[in-house]
């Protein structure tokens, strides 16, 4: 919970510092969030090689330690009044390779406490944590930048992590992987992606993480422009959208808690994953605000199943051996997002929101059908 507030608060004080303090345009925003995600993309199956072959713990402690010092420099340079853009953009590159790290670790630290049994269960309860701070994270966010400034926000942010470093510790230890073959970095990140290609069902589980963030998840950056332009409700009618999406995760966690002990999660994952992207195509239809506000609660309930499953199929149905490598596959396609966004937001810039994010929404729904209808293995798990 305090990684999650501490998340919240960074991406809520980092943008208000890039496009007010600092006066920086949209593609400024675009960029800062670019350049994290582009080391999560090349950096992530690396962090998935180092879980695999150290303590996680002792690991977590330090990637999150990291993060605490690149808060606390932030707050330091808007203190100071030495704040620049470039400067900005290092630490966002900073931020996204000590995320590539740890993202996997997170994850795996999940499946080690709980074990394969209530995997499931533990990420469902994982999720309902994050999705609460979704829900609450942006307005504390926004009520410190008003009580204590930008720079007290990064403060607040740094301190959360340190929390966060203190509580890890207090884990069991999490040992290693059992590998025989110590293969070398390069040569244990292609056999981890040799193993995923040439397992049908591994690939289909990895494929049904991609599909998402590439083209669903983009939409939540546009969410602004549907609030002004779409549905004349400001940034007041932004904030509610934004919450409608955490409030209908919350409840979709609920029903993943209830789900989670059939024999097969498999359709779940696939047609929750369809509906979601159906939810969010109604989205782009509607004009009124609080239709719109519903619809995205239902989108959030098909998302949070939709995630869990995944999450918790990555990690079940992975051999043994290869398990750090391929969570660290889901880390990296969340990297992912920031370059579809650009693509999105240039054909929105074009063509308008409605008509752009409801067409990738069509293509993200007949996507997941085909795999849905034309898929044994994935119906079978």
């Amino acid at each position: 919970m305090a990684l999650q507030i501490g998340s919240w608060v960074q991406m809520i004080g980092q943008g208000w510092l890039v496009s007010s303090d600092l006066g920086g345009s949209a593609t400024d925003l675009a960029l800062v969030a670019l350049l994290r995600g582009a080391f999560l993309v090349f950096l992530s199956p690396f962090g998935g090689y180092v879980a695999g072959r150290f303590e996680r713990r002792r690991q977590l402690m330090i990637y999150t330690s990291g993060s605490a010092l690149i808060a606390a420099t932030l707050a330091v340079l808007v203190a100071t009044g030495t704040i620049e853009i470039w400067m900005v953009y290092v630490t966002a590159a900073a931020a996204g390779i000590v995320e590539a790290l740890a993202g996997p670790i997170r994850s795996l630290l999940v499946f080690d406490t709980v074990g394969p049994d209530e995997m499931t269960n533990a990420v469902a309860l994982n999720s309902l944590g994050g999705n609460a701070m979704r829900v609450v994270g942006p307005a504390i966010g926004g009520a410190l930048i008003g009580l204590i400034g930008t720079e007290g926000t990064f403060e607040v942010q740094a301190a959360c992590l340190v929390l966060a470093v203190v509580l890890t510790s207090r884990l069991h230890r999490s040992e290693p992987e059992l590998v025989e073959n110590r293969e070398g970095v390069f040569a244990s990140v292609a056999s981890g992606l040799r193993y995923v290609a040439s397992d049908r069902r591994m690939a289909l589980i990895v494929g049904m993480a991609i599909l998402p963030s590439v083209l669903v998840y983009p939409y939540v950056n546009f969410l602004p422009v549907f609030a002004t332009t779409v549905l004349d409700s400001g940034s007041q009618g932004y904030g509610y959208l934004a919450a409608a999406v955490g409030l209908g995760s919350l409840l979709g966690g609920a029903i993943v808690a209830v789900a989670s002990n059939r024999p097969r999660i498999g359709p779940w994952m696939m047609w929750a994953c369809f509906f979601y992207a159906v939810s969010v195509g109604m989205f782009t239809l509607t004009r009124h605000l609080w239709v719109a506000v519903a619809v995205l609660a239902v989108a959030g309930i098909f998302h949070s199943v939709y995630a869990a499953f995944n999450s918790s199929l990555m990690q079940m149905k992975a051999a043994p051996e290869y398990r750090s490598r391929v969570v660290s596959l889901q880390t990296m396609t969340w990297g992912l997002t920031p370059f579809a966004g650009l693509l999105m937001g240039a054909m929105i810039d074009r063509w308008g929101a409605p008509h752009v994010v409801g067409g990738w929404m069509v293509v993200a729904a007949l996507l997941t059908l085909i795999l849905a209808v034309g898929s044994r293995e994935l119906r079978r798990i």
